[in-house]
């Protein structure tokens, strides 16, 4: 189910009334209530994907239960059973099962493909064979979050819940399921224990930023995937200056309609009581690769840092090694994000970028105006430059991109979808993003002051104009063509 979606907008009017006029007076019953709904919402693509869902909640939620048995040593519960050695096993077990189901649904055919291929340098052909299955959608998103529950439990930062219907809920919770945050089972579990509260100044934040997602995404990332479909669908044809608008307007788009999710299931889950985490806050705006890591994805950077790049030492093993754990993190995480050699590379390329530039940019004025603007162009510009391997998922055709780079041909921009008047309506949008995250860079609240002293009626004059214009101006896509990109990984 898409949150751009007729059925989602039914959808959502349903849940809220029922749970907060329904199922207020119970905790436990508006727990399983939203369990239920996030499992209709989720089933919708495909209810098989159900099965997988739940069984990654109820391992995760046994395993923290027997490790915490461990942890604590507690005379009173039953011992676990004697094969199961110890804590260490059972969170070994639980991540091998989560991660073994996470390779065979998204990387199966990916390491059969490349083992193929591997042999084949050395005249050996084997017969390929693979799997024929769909990749549940958000199974990367859902398998983290589950597996940051046992390992911090392990780790003993929080206690095992045997409040299963709470962790059912934790793990399929529908505002952020299929393409995050990717949520801390420490923040985000303990809201389930609590009673939720409803007031109308949340309620008001809350849809204001599910406007503004749904602006960004509706308004101008799906407008410039337009341009961006057309000219990578056949980058030839789009030699010269059509290819390098095409390639900066994903750069837009992507960070556009993933953050545009991201800011839809924060205000979702405000409006049914919860706090999320921020996911984005302002990359494009980076000071070095360094802090671009932290303002981008920042539930999935963070991850990686504490599941990957601590338990590998860090920083703490000297320069070399230090090198070495970061390549392998951004490797990682590149793969994460898809089964192919190009986002493997991708994520090399982030990492040299930072292990290599960001020792030159410290060299440069911190607090000078136009060091810091410089800073922010040459990060994102060499982020944009990467992102043709992100988006091309071929080795082959990403080498292509580069090799008709180049700045000829303006005038055919045009036969890419977009015309004269979409066009400059693109370049406006964006300048209005730029305008507004800068000022947000300088004062989160200076501009929520400043609209919420105008009085009320005319406040109430720009929702009905600022919906109304998303209705009339956003691009519609057909199908899937206007499913969020992080959609698929």
């Amino acid at each position: 189910m898409l949150f751009n979606s007729f059925t989602f907008a039914l959808f959502l009017p349903i849940v809220f009334l029922l749970y907060w006029f329904v199922f207020q007076r119970n905790l436990k019953l508006q727990n399983l209530f939203l369990v239920v709904v996030s499992y209709i919402f989720y089933g919708w693509w495909d209810w098989r994907f159900l099965l997988l869902i739940a069984l990654t909640s109820f391992c995760s939620w046994g395993s923290g239960i027997l490790i915490q048995r461990y942890n604590n040593q507690i005379i009173n519960n039953p011992p676990p059973p004697h094969w199961l050695k110890n804590a260490k096993f059972i969170l070994t077990a639980n991540i091998v099962l989560n991660l073994g189901i996470l390779v065979v649904f998204k990387y199966f055919n990916f390491f059969v493909d490349s083992f193929v291929s591997l042999f084949s340098l050395f005249g050996i052909h084997l017969q390929e064979s693979t799997l024929r299955i769909i990749l549940p959608v958000g199974i990367s998103f859902y398998t983290f979050q589950a597996l940051s529950y046992s390992i911090d439990v392990y780790r003993k930062k929080m206690e095992a819940t045997h409040d299963i219907v709470a962790f059912f809920a934790f793990v399929s919770f529908f505002p952020q399921l299929v393409a995050g945050p990717i949520e801390r089972a420490a923040h985000l579990l303990p809201q389930f224990y609590v009673k939720r509260k409803a007031d109308y100044d949340t309620f008001r934040r809350a849809m204001m930023l599910i406007a503004w997602g749904f602006f960004k995404k509706i308004m101008i990332a799906d407008r410039l995937a337009v341009l961006v479909n057309n000219v990578y669908g056949d980058i030839p044809a789009a030699d010269g200056f059509p290819l390098v608008l095409g390639i900066v307007f994903f750069a837009f788009q992507l960070y556009l309609d993933f953050s545009a999710y991201s800011d839809i299931a924060t205000g979702i889950g405000s409006i049914l009581g919860f706090h999320l985490m921020t996911n984005f806050r302002r990359p494009y705006l980076s000071t070095s690769f360094g802090n671009f890591w932290k303002r981008w994805h920042i539930s999935l950077s963070s991850w990686f840092m504490d599941y990957v790049y601590i338990p590998l030492g860090g920083n703490r093993k000297g320069k070399s090694r230090t090198v070495i754990n970061v390549l392998i993190v951004f490797a990682v995480s590149g793969l994460w994000h898809g089964a192919s050699w190009n986002f493997v590379i991708w994520g090399t390329l982030n990492a040299l970028f930072m292990i290599a530039l960001d020792p030159l940019l410290a060299r440069l004025p911190k607090e000078n105006t136009a060091s810091r603007l410089f800073k922010a162009f040459f990060i994102t510009a060499c982020w944009t430059l990467s992102l043709i391997f992100f988006r091309t998922q071929n080795f082959e055709v990403a080498i292509d991109a580069f090799r008709h780079l180049n700045f000829v041909n303006a005038a055919s921009i045009i036969h890419f979808g977009l015309n004269a008047t979409e066009l400059k309506l693109s370049f406006v949008l964006i300048g209005v993003l730029l305008l507004k995250e800068i000022i947000w860079e300088k004062d989160e609240m200076l501009l929520p002051a400043f609209f919420y002293k105008i009085p009320a009626i005319f406040r109430w004059i720009f929702y009905i104009v600022f919906v109304l214009t998303i209705v009339y101006w956003g691009q519609y896509g057909n199908g899937n063509e206007n499913s969020f990109i992080y959609f698929q990984f």
